[in-house]
């Protein structure tokens, strides 16, 4: 924005230097050099990023970090673009949809999965997957590579929702998942009598214990 800006300046400039063809010309191309470095900066590892090992992410939005960071185990909901390094050409992503998985257990690539470790709801990152943990993984098997053999890819994931096991939001899906809709209302149905003894039983007891003093 700052380079259209510059330039614009330069050509509407009553100045005759500002507007001669040479010094728009000298303008433009330091602009080019300024996005081309900086486009470079974004991508090398040394500035800004974080080491895992082969693997190097960026944080772009720390999320909410109040309740839960993705731990292998968990069930999480991400959207995702996958590019190459080399083109920038996108040869995945999942659209509106979030991708539903438990983290850990190989669905996505290798070095999806360690890059993901300790995010958070609503966090974005971009991890620079090194050939050997993404398409090139000897763990895995691919039908079809959508790049070519030693590739490095960029992948940019935000973490839409996460379902921790054991937690009681763990026990409501899976619960409403295995019996449905008139299962649920039958369990509710059940919850709501048990409590109904319980109160009622609370409530005698508590009448005896007066007639007992």
């Amino acid at each position: 924005q700052a380079c259209r800006g510059w330039l614009a300046i330069s050509a509407g400039s009553r100045s005759s230097t500002m507007r001669s063809t040479p010094f728009i010309a000298v303008s433009a191309a330091a602009c080019l050099l300024f996005i081309a470095s900086a486009s470079a900066q974004e991508e090398d590892p040394s500035h800004g990023w974080e080491a895992r090992g082969d693997l190097h992410l960026k944080i772009m939005d720390p999320g909410n970090c109040e309740e839960y960071q993705a731990l292998e185990g968990d069930e999480v909901f991400i959207t995702h673009a996958g590019h190459t390094v080399e083109d920038q050409k996108q040869f995945d992503g999942n659209g509106v949809e979030p991708l539903k998985f438990v983290l850990g257990s190989g669905t996505v690539l290798r070095g999806m999965e360690l890059g993901m470790e300790g995010m958070c709801v609503g966090e974005t990152r971009v991890l620079m997957i090194p050939a050997h943990l993404a398409f090139d993984d000897p763990t895995k098997r691919f039908s079809r590579k959508p790049v070519a053999p030693g590739s490095t890819v960029r992948y940019q994931i935000t973490l839409v929702d996460m379902i921790r096991p054991g937690s009681m939001r763990s026990i409501r899906t899976k619960l409403w998942t295995q019996v449905g809709l008139p299962g649920g209302v039958a369990v509710l149905l059940m919850a709501w009598a048990l409590y109904a003894m319980w109160s009622s039983y609370r409530k005698t007891a508590a009448r005896r214990g007066k007639k007992s003093k």
